[in-house]
């Protein structure tokens, strides 16, 4: 079987030819609930996961970890794949769409750390084995016979419709910790990047997280969590403290205007000179959503179809060019 996973900062997002999941980047540890038929509710899992050596945990993973967990925790490490909710999350996902044992994975890494990591993180999933089973269902071994490691931003650029003929195409790609720029010349029916106008910024939408969670204090003198900020952020900035009304409405609305200024500003100075000469950029993952005016920033510009969802499908394209062959 084939699947392609995109472990996000903030989202998991994993398809393969039947199917598709998201689950939110958090995992906490599980522990009973005394409302269990109620607090499930449809949403999020119980994830219980045993190793090659015996041990056994579980967990609660996505919006129950969000909801229920105690000391809900995601990371924003650098190599994320060691941190522990890496392995947790990519069980989980490979357990809901089914792929058992030996399936061929595909999964990306930001452009500038993929030439440091991506033999560490292919070896690392290539090493993954456990018996996984999710919200009481059947424990099934998951395992991966074969890993593809992918640029993230150059699989999202595979699925761009309405590629010029020829010339410089751009992909920028806001994640929730990076940013990518991918730049790939057309030529011949063929796209080939062009790696001294490809990387990545240290900006994405955690930039804005943060400074709603600084307005958040500067009002109430109190730390909002990392875990919470999405839900303010989803109110459109609006939220309730000790039974007061809290609008940080405006702050959310600068934050996301100046991170993607300072998002097309790096972009376009990166490029240099050769940013005037793209016929054609192109717009993906959720922080293309997530930072409306960026697509003001970029004249012209297309946000991809689905474009939360742009790498893992072209990671999976990946896969199934490569079975072609």
């Amino acid at each position: 079987m084939q699947i392609a996973i995109d472990v996000g900062y903030s989202c998991v997002k994993a398809v393969t030819q039947d199917g598709r999941v998201i689950i939110p980047s958090v995992v906490s540890s599980h522990r009973e609930l005394i409302l269990a038929d109620l607090s499930r509710n449809g949403t999020g899992h119980i994830v219980e996961i045993r190793k090659q050596d015996g041990t056994t945990g579980r967990y609660f993973v996505g919006e129950l970890a969000l909801r229920e967990g105690h000391a809900a925790s995601f990371t924003l490490d650098r190599e994320k794949h060691r941190h522990p909710n890496h392995d947790i999350l990519v069980y989980t996902a490979a357990r809901i769409l089914e792929a058992g044992m030996n399936a061929t994975l595909a999964a990306g890494l930001p452009v500038a750390y993929y030439r440091a990591q991506r033999e560490e993180l292919r070896r690392h999933l290539e090493g993954l084995q456990a018996e996984v089973s999710v919200n009481g269902g059947n424990a099934e071994t998951v395992s991966f016979r074969k890993v593809i490691v992918y640029p993230q931003g150059a699989g999202a650029l595979l699925t761009a419709p309405n590629l010029p003929a020829s010339g410089l195409v751009l992909l920028v790609d806001p994640g929730q910790k990076t940013t990518e720029y991918v730049t790939a010349e057309v030529a011949g029916g063929l796209v080939k990047p062009v790696s001294s106008l490809c990387g990545s910024i240290e900006l994405g939408v955690h930039t804005v997280h943060e400074a709603v969670a600084a307005e958040f204090q500067a009002r109430t003198g109190a730390p909002l969590a990392a875990v919470r900020v999405p839900e303010v952020i989803a109110g459109d900035g609006r939220t309730c403290y000790y039974g007061k009304e809290i609008d940080l409405s405006r702050a959310l609305e600068k934050a996301r205007a100046d991170v993607a200024l300072a998002i097309a500003d790096q972009v376009q100075s990166a490029l240099g000179d050769r940013y005037a000469f793209v016929r054609r950029i192109y717009l993906a993952g959720g922080g293309a959503l997530a930072l409306p005016s960026l697509a003001e920033m970029f004249p012209g510009a297309q946000i991809l179809p689905e474009p939360q969802w742009a790498n893992a499908t072209g990671f999976l394209k990946v896969l199934s060019d490569i079975s072609q062959v």
